[in-house]
């Protein structure tokens, strides 16, 4: 009986009773009392007790009623709780329609972040191969389209092939389109078997190394600027958030684009 018992209040609990709420609606179904009989039977404090029967009763779980012995609380009909399961289901149709009508605005909040102004300067470092990745997930942000001073490929930068793949997949799937200015020898002519990054998101130029000379490798996206440096076993990288230094890095882009080949 006990086990039973146990069970039945489970039950009660997953259709959304606390735990307290489900003892006195269990205690009721057994018999109608009043709030002291209710709390010795259950062991649930007399004052909470009232608060507890006051919400039964708005859910529409138990009755009160008032005879010639006092105040006494009576279960409904447990087919009541499929109106408290059909009420917490409109609950969460409004919280559903709520995050349809909100989630646009979100999105676009948490893509490009609140709107700076061209004074906002944001400065984040990065040490390793886990935050290089970091970095390289930060630029799937990119909105319309990113630059590169390049030197070297995703896999020198993260030391996976497969993981430099899968990034080229994202760029493809978010659509945003590359340019990468090279020094000759900056990377191999031939770093990814997928042909439809290569041909759809990716173009490039190379640059002498005399005009400018690319050890590193530096990107610019939305109002950012990131900086990777992987040489002598060390891994460092930092991104810059600024409008004004990001509009200042496209220019200087577009200007070696335009002399490179």
């Amino acid at each position: 009986m006990l086990n039973n018992k146990n069970n039945v209040l489970l039950q009660l609990y997953r259709l959304g009773l606390s735990a307290d709420e489900a003892k006195v609606y269990l205690a009721l179904l057994e018999e109608p009392m009043s709030h002291l009989e209710i709390a010795r039977r259950t062991g649930v404090n007399r004052s909470k007790v009232y608060r507890i029967a006051d919400e039964l009763e708005k859910r529409g779980l138990i009755t009160e009623n008032q005879d010639e012995t006092g105040k006494q609380l009576l279960a409904n009909d447990p087919a009541n709780l499929e109106i408290v399961i059909k009420t917490e289901e409109e609950v969460v149709d409004r919280k559903k329609q709520t995050l349809k009508s909100a989630l646009p605005d979100l999105q676009a909040i948490f893509t490009s972040g609140a709107l700076p102004s061209d004074t906002d300067f944001e400065v984040n470092t990065y040490e390793g191969s886990e935050g290089f990745k970091q970095m390289l997930w930060n630029e799937l942000k990119t909105q319309d389209e990113i630059l590169i001073f390049g030197s070297g490929t995703i896999a020198d930068l993260v030391g996976s092939e497969r993981w430099a793949e899968m990034h080229r997949e994202k760029t493809l799937e978010l659509g945003y389109k590359i340019r990468e200015i090279l020094n000759p020898d900056g990377k191999p002519n031939v770093f990814t078997k997928n042909t439809t990054f290569m041909n759809k998101a990716y173009s490039r130029r190379y640059i002498a190394a005399d005009i400018l000379p690319l050890a590193h490798q530096l990107c610019v996206y939305n109002n950012s600027v990131a900086l990777y440096h992987w040489r002598d076993g060390k891994k460092v990288g930092c991104e810059i958030i600024n409008k004004s230094f990001a509009d200042m890095q496209r220019s200087i882009f577009e200007k070696y684009w335009k002399i490179a080949n």
